[in-house]
């Protein structure tokens, strides 16, 4: 399938850091094409709150169709957010519990279109009922949604029924965060043929499917199926058909062996040109970016704080060379974050690995 590169509006929120490196034409590279360099950006606010808000900025100017709004404090319900927030052509915001953070409220406003929809992750022990009614209020929303099952795994549940077309899932822990950073990425990728994302997240209890998990794959046919980290793998080893397993080392090599389906020769047909890096070590960031590195058509890569894993500098490597070989470049890295969270030498560390 062929994934849609998007160009992410993001000047008023990007702080360009120094690390832009040359992007040498290969030999095979055609003529015509201009190869640019490839520029390291951060996208980061005082907090994860503001993180988000930044990330919303690609949709400046009423450019977003929906909005998916998530708890700040949890990531529970938005593990499988990214594919919906991507398919529904918007970003992926954060906000208290209790009631909906001015930052919130402005980004909302700047960047829905006139009567669009918001939709809430979770039920009112996640966001309340006082935040759907401060949304409302807004002169913008046309319509408020709220997404929500008995738990996590009938949320994720929820999500995947508003992605009909769908094609391909991707199971992850429900119990830890890594895997699903990367997995939604992927799985929110919007395939230019049907302009929706092509895949859906769905969790595991853990090392078992669980029953609501296991009920809903029963009941649909995918015709591409991923299991990404050691416990999904566990998950789904009872089931016959035809799971992949993406498994690393650890989270940051699981990223890479994600990162790595995005190259022209495995999941996709064409390169991708932008990628994105998050910490490990926190949800937060890396959730808000992952959305919107899915509607940008990239993968999302974790990283320690003080430098570049090896597993994530080499992924970098792969698919830089196979945009060059397909006469690209991965022209664009954002970091999710400020230098408290993924340290300054990071940066660096990137441009290098895309030389």
């Amino acid at each position: 399938m062929r994934l849609r590169p998007r160009t992410l509006g993001l000047a008023a929120a990007l702080a360009i850091s120094s690390a832009v490196v040359a992007g040498a034409a290969p030999a095979t590279a055609a003529p015509d094409v201009e190869l640019k360099a490839a520029s390291v950006g951060r996208v980061y606010g005082a907090d994860r709150i503001g993180t988000a808000v930044a990330a919303s900025k690609s949709f400046t100017g009423g450019q977003a169709k929906a909005v998916v709004l998530a708890r700040a404090d949890d990531y529970a319900d938005s593990l499988a957010a990214a594919p919906l927030a991507s398919d529904l052509g918007g970003p992926l915001l954060l906000t208290g519990s209790g009631s909906l953070d001015p930052a919130v409220s402005a980004a909302i406003s700047d960047v829905l279109v006139q009567g669009g929809t918001v939709y809430l992750l979770g039920g009112e022990k996640a966001l309340s009922a006082n935040v759907g009614t401060q949304v409302r209020a807004l002169g913008k929303v046309g319509d408020v949604r709220r997404v929500a099952g008995g738990d996590r795994f009938g949320t994720a549940v929820e999500i995947a029924k508003l992605l009909p077309t769908a094609k391909s899932v991707a199971v992850v822990t429900g119990w830890n965060f890594p895997d699903g950073l990367s997995a939604g990425a992927l799985m929110g990728v919007v395939d230019v043929d049907t302009d929706h994302s092509i895949g859906v997240v769905l969790l595991s209890d853990g090392r078992s499917l669980g029953r609501t998990t296991s009920d809903y794959l029963a009941g649909r046919t995918f015709t591409n199926k991923l299991a990404i980290g050691g416990d999904a793998r566990t998950a789904v080893a009872g089931d016959t058909s035809g799971w992949v397993p993406l498994v690393g080392s650890d989270r940051y090599d699981t990223s890479a062996r994600v990162a790595a389906t995005f190259t022209s020769d495995s999941f996709f047909t064409d390169a991708t040109t932008i990628v994105g890096v998050a910490t490990g070590e926190g949800w937060a960031d890396a959730l808000s970016g992952s959305a919107l590195l899915a509607y940008g058509g990239g993968p999302l890569l974790l990283t320690a704080r003080d430098g570049l894993p090896s597993s994530t500098t080499g992924a970098l490597k792969a698919l830089q060379a196979d945009a060059k070989k397909n006469g690209e470049t991965v022209e664009q890295a954002l970091v999710f974050g400020g230098p408290n969270v993924v340290g300054t030498a990071v940066d660096g560390q990137i441009g290098s690995a895309l030389q």
